[in-house]
């Protein structure tokens, strides 16, 4: 069992092997039929797929720099703070695919550089998710296409969500269905600058469950997501480490 502070409160995280409560995949709405997940490296034609996103395997940690063989900003560690293995999205490559600009875990929100790909493993999914505040909902898109939708819970005024392009950095099984995290929870890269006052958790962005179903649909966390416990059970199934995450206003 491991600890980690997400979204600003203390988490919990047990076997990630753990199955989700029986029945919480009933009474989905699915705007258009799922698609299956694709094979590493799918493509159309012979050609890129330009609606499916790269993912890059940092699990052995990487050397972050400015530009392509430019200097060292950084070096982003093999592992979360979770224990999970480091994957990151990738926004684009260059140098023939030796070298890919990625998103990264670090603070503020929205940072990027650039990792050598030579013996990386590197992957492609078509799965991502995008977070309207301003509608308060999450929608679940297969190559670019909503696929189905929730009710989502967002930070309260004096702790807004942020903004911004973020990646799945762990997967948490809670081991506790009805704690402030529901039974499952998505680590995500980014950081809450704006922690209530008093706070004493960290800043961990991350889209979970909750014992407080009133939250859902509400601008009341600390930054946060808040979805159904059978909104987790569907984002399970689809996302993965590294996963694109938009959060937008």
């Amino acid at each position: 069992m491991v600890t980690i502070v997400a979204g600003g409160v203390l988490l919990v995280a047990a076997d990630p092997t753990l199955a989700a409560p029986q029945g919480m995949d009933s009474n989905i709405t699915w705007l258009k039929p799922p698609v299956p997940r694709p094979a590493p490296h799918d493509s159309v034609r012979g050609a890129p797929d330009r609606s499916a996103f790269t993912l890059v395997d940092l699990s052995e940690g990487a050397t972050v720099h400015a530009w392509p063989g430019g200097p060292s900003i950084g070096w982003l560690d093999g592992a979360t703070q979770l224990g999970y293995p480091s994957w990151v999205w990738a926004l684009n490559t260059a140098r023939g695919g030796r070298w890919a600009r990625v998103l990264l875990p670090w603070r503020p929100n929205g940072r990027s550089g650039w990792v050598a790909l030579a013996g990386r493993r590197v992957e492609r999914t078509t799965w991502s998710v995008d977070v309207d505040l301003s509608r308060r909902r999450l929608l679940l898109l297969n190559r670019g296409t909503p696929v189905t939708q929730f009710e989502a819970g967002i930070g309260a005024s004096a702790s807004p969500t942020p903004t911004g392009r973020f990646f799945v950095t762990d997967l948490v099984v809670t081991g506790d269905p009805d704690g402030p995290f529901g039974w499952f929870a998505l680590g995500l890269s980014g950081h809450q600058p704006n922690l209530p006052a008093g706070w004493g958790g960290g800043d961990q962005l991350a889209i979970h469950g909750t014992n407080q179903p009133s939250t859902i649909g509400a601008a009341a966390s600390a930054g946060c997501v808040h979805v159904s416990a059978r909104a987790l059970s569907v984002l399970r199934a689809h996302l993965q480490l590294g996963s694109p995450v938009l959060i937008h206003a």
